[in-house]
């Protein structure tokens, strides 16, 4: 294929349980939510949400409506939503099947297909291998296939479930999900739906994945009991993984961290757990991001690793030894901190040959001075303006030598307002009423710190208020200096072109504003033609996708913003350097945009085939309570 239809193939698991990222406590009006994966009308709120307390008494009704109206769509005329919630249980059923050949026979699905009920097979019969490895082979239908509604009536569904079961036969653990990302109203013909359809065994030796896409016909008799008319599998990937020399991943942690009392003592517990046990007096929120920084510190040749951690929890720096283990020596580093800090970046800021650090507090980014051998004392304390700093990143933007630092911020103070400043309304979709990012240019010399903010001096002050998340700099257009692509959390990312130390706002020229949520940002050559394309990562959400599109969604707005809050829900976007200053979008084609709710997304050559992979970190919360909501 050329290099414009470069595709990307989801690799999830090696044949060894992998720990569970998904799974998040969030309010019912989050991307993140389906609310068709509520049981309407009784169940409580999970454990974490009733334990975390709620602060006001607006917030506790606030979140009581939101849950309210997640049980009971068809109160609120959202008569799809009843639907759906309908749909997927009954496809649910079906998928339930997968999981025992021996099985399948004997389900009673009675109640749900139409007299003319018909589907294709579950299983296409000619699937073609589009990757191989040692560790990983990829299957998919011939490009344009169509499959044929070649089964009818229960009889018909019982012989297309058997061979995805077969598949599944032995399985030590079956994981299942449905998802509706998509329901239309049929003028005549009843419903249209679209559904997601994973379901991964681990198998002894290996695993086997397989994701579809799943489009439905259903007949309206009683809108909350739809029946089956047809269901046609449009889209079908398979991955067959298997343990052994090539195997890419294994999980290390224990035998890394197990040696250390803070790993047993600290670290193994999240942050639901010590969201119950910390004092709201120092900043503890598991809302809050916590990043890590990993470089050499001690000048031995070996990268170590420094943990952020909330308000309460002293952040960690661990030290890698040459057996590949860890050790904590953050109290002889001197960086034992109590404040809750997003993120932190280790760099070598005086050109003295060691890693120094910056952690990202409220108001304001320390910086560190590491003395050669690993531990480290306060040489500056930079002020920034707005409460929440989140991701750093360092560059030589003016190429004089050293490196200067780049500061996002997500929230700026609720009560402050700057000097002439009018307060801002926040819109979801295009917001301008965030903190300000910061660029400080680095005017050290050894045994000298001094920082200048040059944030409004260098152009940079343009569209920065935008709720700014993660920043990456690259010289994307070849001209020899280093240029910088914001993400930012509520719509319209910001691309700054370099034009010798003076930065222009360009993104909508270039054609990558990516309106979304952005969470993440990633240069990487993906169709090696010598151009940096950019990967953004943002929240999928099936419940988004859906309901984005339906009539009851902001009746009052145009078709323009109604589009933007669609993209909102599609997830990440490519996009792919066409030169002279030009992008375009090819996320969709590469198969790379549904990252659910995604966050860190690094271009990485995995498996050493000179191929940029990537990675995408995703999920909100892991919880006691493993269901959304």
């Amino acid at each position: 294929m050329g290099p414009a239809t470069k595709r990307f193939r989801c690799a999830r698991g090696d044949g060894i349980p992998t720990r569970l990222l998904m799974g998040a406590i969030v309010p019912a009006c989050a991307w993140g939510a389906d609310l068709a994966d509520l049981d309407p009308g009784t169940r409580p709120p999970p454990s974490g949400f009733a334990q975390v307390e709620v602060a006001t008494a607006k917030s506790a009704e606030q979140a009581n409506t939101a849950l309210r109206k997640a049980h009971a769509p068809l109160d609120d005329g959202w008569r799809t939503e009843a639907m759906v919630a309908t749909m997927q249980q009954k496809l649910k059923t079906i998928v339930r099947a997968f999981e025992d050949p021996g099985d399948v026979g004997s389900l009673g699905w009675d109640g749900m297909l139409a007299a003319d009920f018909t589907c294709t097979p579950f299983l296409p019969a000619n699937l073609e291998e589009v990757f191989e490895d040692d560790a990983v082979v990829v299957l998919r239908p011939a490009p344009g296939e169509v499959l044929p509604l070649a089964h009818s009536g229960r009889e018909g569904l019982v012989e297309a479930v058997r061979a995805p079961a077969e598949l599944l036969r032995g399985a030590q653990e079956v994981r299942k999900s449905v998802k509706t990302h998509r329901i239309d109203l049929l003028a005549e013909e009843g419903v249209e739906t679209l559904h997601h359809v994973g379901v991964f065994g681990l198998l002894e030796g290996g695993s086997v994945d397989q994701n579809a896409t799943w489009r439905c016909r259903w007949a309206l008799q009683d809108e909350l009991e739809p029946m089956l008319r047809s269901i046609e599998v449009v889209d079908y990937e398979q991955v067959r993984t298997r343990a052994g020399p090539g195997t890419w991943f294994t999980d290390c942690t224990e035998s890394v961290f197990g040696a250390n009392p803070s790993f047993h003592g600290q670290l193994l517990f999240g942050l639901e757990h010590w969201s119950k046990r910390i004092e709201q007096i120092h900043h503890s929120t598991f809302l809050d991001n916590y990043g890590i920084a990993v470089g050499d510190v001690n000048g031995d040749g070996l990268e170590d690793l420094y943990l952020c951690q909330t308000g309460g929890l002293p952040n960690r720096l661990f030290l890698q030894n040459e057996d590949g283990t860890v050790t904590d020596r953050t109290e002889w580093a001197g960086v034992n901190w109590l404040t809750s800090t997003s993120s932190a970046l280790l760099f070598d800021l005086d050109n003295d040959g060691d890693q120094d650090l910056a952690v990202a507090a409220h108001y304001q980014v320390g910086i560190m001075e590491n003395n050669g051998e690993g531990r480290f004392s306060m040489a500056a304390v930079l002020p920034v303006a707005d409460f929440n700093p989140q991701g750093l990143s360092a560059v030589d933007y003016d190429n004089d030598g050293d490196l200067d630092l780049y500061v996002c911020v997500d929230i700026p103070p609720s009560v402050l307002m700057r000097p002439g400043e009018q307060r801002t309304s926040f819109a979801y979709h295009d917001a301008e009423d965030g903190g300000a990012n910061v660029l400080f240019r680095n005017d050290s010399k050894r045994g000298l710190w001094a920082f200048s903010n040059v944030t409004e001096s260098c152009g940079l002050d343009v569209n920065n208020r935008r709720h700014s998340l993660a920043a990456s700099w690259e010289d994307y257009d070849n001209d020899g200096d280093q240029d910088l692509y914001v993400g930012n959390d509520f719509g319209r990312n910001c691309l700054y072109r370099n034009d010798g130390g003076t930065f222009v706002e360009v993104a909508e020229e270039a054609g990558v504003v990516d309106q979304a949520s952005g969470m993440s940002v990633s240069w990487g050559d993906y169709d090696r033609d010598g151009l940096m394309d950019l990967y953004v990562a943002n929240m999928f959400s099936y419940a988004g996708s859906r309901i984005t599109r339906q009539d009851l969604f902001k009746p009052e707005a145009d078709e323009t913003t109604r589009a933007i809050y669609q993209r909102f829900a599609k997830g990440n976007s490519l996009f792919r350097n066409l030169g002279g200053g030009r992008f375009e979008e090819t996320g969709a084609d590469a198969g790379v945009e549904m990252g659910r709710w995604a966050w860190a997304s690094p271009f990485a050559d995995i498996n050493n085939d000179g191929w940029e992979d990537l990675i995408v970190a995703n999920g909100f919360l892991s919880s006691e309570d493993t269901k959304d909501l």
